[in-house]
C-alpha cells in the first residue's frame, strides 16, 4: 500500500487532473467489457501498458511486483478452466492426462482468450490510474462533483492513518514471531486473535490521540493542499469518451478484415 503511494507521488502523470484520468479509464474499461471483439481489449491493452511504462517506468516495488505475478497466475488458470469447459465449434486439441481427455474447442479457446485480453486491459488500465494518482489529489478533486466535504475528509483521514496501523501491525507480528507465537497452527491461531484484538483496541487509542493533536492544530474538518490538482476541463471530458468511440469504429471497420479468433 505504501509503495503505491510512493509511486503516484512520483508518477510522471501526475500533474494530469484526477478526473480526467478516471474519465479516461472507466472509458477504456466500458469500452473493452461491453464487446465482444478481442480487438478491443488488445487495443485497450496496449494503451494502459504504454500509460503504465510511461507512469511507473516499471519500477514496481518488489511486493507489488509479486502481488501483480499471483493476480495473473489466477486469470491464466481461470481461463484455462473457461477453455477446457466450454465446448461447441469443433475440437482443436485433445490431450490425455492421467487417464483422463481433455479436449480443447474453438468457442472455449475464443472465450478463453476473451476474457484473458478483458483481464489484461483492466488490470493494466487500472495500474496506471493507481499508481499515477494520490488519494488525496483525487479526494480533493471530487469537490467538483459537488461531493459531500465530510466524504472526501473521511476518507483522506482513514487513508492516512491506515499506514499507522499497518506499521503498528507489522511491529505487533515481528514480537509475536520472535517469541514462536506462530509456531504451530494452534499457536498461529492464538496469535492471529490476540492480534486482531490488541489491533483494534490501539486503534480506538490511536483515534482518540490523533483527535487530540487535530484540534492542538486548529483542525477545522479539512486538510489544505498547497499545490491542488487540476480542474477537469472540457477537453478532458471530450478525449477519453472520443477516444472510446474512435476505438469502437475502427473496431468495427477492422473486425471483418483481420477477424482474432481461432
Amino acid at each position: 500500500m505504501r509503495g503505491i503511494d510512493e509511486l503516484a507521488y512520483q508518477s510522471r502523470l501526475r500533474q494530469w487532473p484526477p478526473l480526467g484520468k478516471f474519465l479516461l479509464t472507466l472509458s477504456l474499461l466500458i469500452v473493452a467489457l461491453t464487446t465482444d471483439s478481442i480487438l478491443i481489449p488488445l487495443m485497450t491493452f496496449f494503451i494502459g501498458a504504454c500509460l503504465l511504462v510511461y507512469s511507473t517506468g516499471l519500477r514496481f516495488p518488489r511486493m507489488i511486483g509479486m502481488l501483480i505475478l499471483d493476480g495473473l497466475v489466477v486469470i491464466l488458470v481461470g481461463c484455462l478452466v473457461i477453455a477446457l469447459i466450454t465446448k461447441g465449434g469443433g475440437e482443436v486439441a485433445r490431450f490425455d492426462v492421467m487417464g483422463w481427455t481433455l479436449t480443447l474447442d474453438r468457442d472455449g479457446l475464443n472465450l478463453s482468450t476473451l476474457v484473458l485480453m478483458r483481464a489484461l486491459a483492466g488490470i493494466t488500465i487500472m495500474l496506471a490510474f493507481i499508481t499515477s494518482t494520490p488519494v488525496p489529489h483525487f479526494a480533493m478533486a471530487l469537490r467538483q462533483l459537488r461531493v459531500p466535504k465530510e466524504i472526501m475528509e473521511l476518507t483522506v483521514l482513514v487513508y492516512r492513518y491506515s499506514f499507522l496501523l499497518l506499521e503498528q501491525l507489522e511491529t505487533m507480528t515481528i514480537a509475536a514471531s520472535s517469541r514462536l507465537g506462530f509456531k504451530g497452527i494452534r499457536n498461529s491461531l492464538r496469535t492471529s486473535s490476540r492480534l486482531a484484538v490488541g489491533l483494534f483496541s490501539r486503534s480506538l487509542s490511536m483515534a482518540e490521540r490523533s483527535q487530540v493533536a487535530l484540534n492542538c492544530r486548529n483542525y477545522k474538518g479539512d486538510f489544505p493542499i498547497y499545490r491542488p490538482p487540476r480542474r477537469l476541463t472540457l477537453a478532458w471530458v471530450i478525449g477519453p469518451i472520443g477516444l472510446a468511440i474512435i476505438i469502437y469504429i475502427i473496431d468495427n471497420f477492422l473486425e471483418p478484415i483481420w477477424r482474432i479468433s481461432w
